[in-house]
């Protein structure tokens, strides 16, 4: 009987506890709008482009608002180049279509005539970036494998500089860059290789569970090598751990994602060197040949 009894307290007390459950509204106040800025110049001949745009609540479901009207130039201690806002889209700095870096020179960007804080004086903000040579790309290689999942690895040959070095890796398909997002970016250094050969270090994936990175006979796949600073490389880095999931045991506290962008902006303004190879899928790479 007493065991009983025991056994009824015990079942009512998980009951209340159950049932004890109490609606929390998370208050998300606003906080002082900041410049955000997105931009990079590269060693390739195009019209590059810086992004200027301002922070937002947190339950603000439409795009960053834009940031119009500025001044944007690049200074690459020769010469300073002025930006032109584009037509179409807000917010957006083109430089002229054949503007191309140079490896070893400093690029500093300058963004002036805005107003973000909307206290009626006109701010200015600053970022630098020195951009570092990259080796060529003696070539690639695409192998199959047959694991957890199907796909390919892009095995790369090339020499690395006895110079500390930071990498970031994209991977082309048919002229269409497959790895656009930050997310996707793998980043290196040369700790374990710096000076040497690398005889076919696998530095990309293509996985058959993606429908744009299917690889079919006769497809085009181009590796792009980035030689970045160990700066942009920790941004990467940093920004990467704040979008995949995060094992709290683990894992540091959250933090701010460091920026390169003075006035309290955030963001990140990068120069780098760019190198490609490129390689054809044939009957033989594809499908483990068995096509």
């Amino acid at each position: 009987m007493k065991i009983l009894k025991t056994v009824v307290i015990i079942t009512a007390l998980s009951a209340s506890l159950w049932n004890c459950t109490e609606r929390i509204e998370l208050e998300l106040d606003s906080t002082y709008v900041r410049m955000v800025v997105e931009g990079s110049v590269t060693t390739d001949t195009m019209a590059h482009w810086v992004r200027l745009s301002v922070t937002s609540d947190y339950f603000y479901n439409q795009s960053a608002p834009a940031v119009t009207g500025a001044e944007v130039l690049i200074d690459d201690g020769d010469k300073i180049h002025v930006l032109m806002e584009s037509d179409t889209l807000p917010g957006w700095y083109l430089t002229s279509p054949d503007y191309h870096g140079v490896p070893g020179r400093t690029y500093t960007l300058n963004i002036r005539n805005v107003d973000i804080n909307q206290d009626g004086a006109m701010e200015e903000y600053n970022a630098t970036s020195r951009m570092n040579p990259v080796n060529p790309i003696d070539s690639i290689q695409l192998e199959y494998f047959n694991t957890f999942f199907t796909g390919y690895q892009v095995r790369v040959w090339a020499w690395d500089s006895p110079d500390p070095d930071w990498y970031v890796f994209k991977v082309w398909k048919n002229a269409v860059l497959i790895t656009d997002t930050l997310y996707e970016l793998i980043v290196q250094d040369d700790q374990f290789f710096n000076g040497n050969y690398t005889y076919g270090i696998p530095s990309q994936f293509l996985s058959d569970d993606k429908p744009e990175e299917v690889v079919n006979v006769g497809d085009t796949i181009t590796f792009e090598i980035n030689g970045i600073t160990e700066d942009y490389y920790n941004y990467i880095i940093e920004a990467q751990s704040q979008v995949f999931p995060q094992t709290p045991l683990f894992s540091g506290p959250p933090a701010n994602i460091r920026s390169n962008i003075d006035n309290d902006a955030i963001g990140f303004f990068a120069a780098y060197s760019v190198n490609y190879s490129s390689t054809i899928a044939t009957e033989d790479i594809v499908g483990g040949g068995k096509q």
